[in-house]
């Protein structure tokens, strides 16, 4: 039998640890429609609002400079390529979290076989 006064071995500490850090994970959010329609908006919206901040900008840049309606155009091309990058990235990230949840689950139906 241990003694009462030693330390707990390194062991039981990383396994209470993993304990610990499992329960104090948040619970994953169920794929509903709604979510996954929520997050094409957000994709659209990105590309939207990358259109309009490139034009207004390149507009108040037009009035200021007096070169009407080169700056609005090219600032409209740089919000336009900066929208697509956003929902690039925003749908790049999506998929990853997607295929993240699908391993997952095919991990743990294996761990269940086996």
């Amino acid at each position: 039998m241990g003694d009462p006064n030693s330390p707990p071995s390194l062991g039981d500490f990383d396994k209470r640890l993993r304990a610990a850090r499992k329960a104090a994970e948040p619970p994953e959010a169920p794929v509903t429609r709604q979510r996954e329609l929520g997050l094409a908006y957000r994709v659209a919206i990105e590309m939207v609002v990358g259109l309009a901040v490139g034009a207004g900008i390149g507009w108040v840049l037009d009035g200021w400079l007096g070169t009407r309606p080169f700056l609005m155009v090219a600032m409209l091309f740089m919000g336009f390529a900066a929208g697509m990058m956003n929902a690039y990235r925003t749908s790049r990230r999506i998929a990853d979290e997607a295929e993240a949840r699908d391993r997952k689950m095919r991990d743990g139906d294996a761990g269940r076989d086996g």
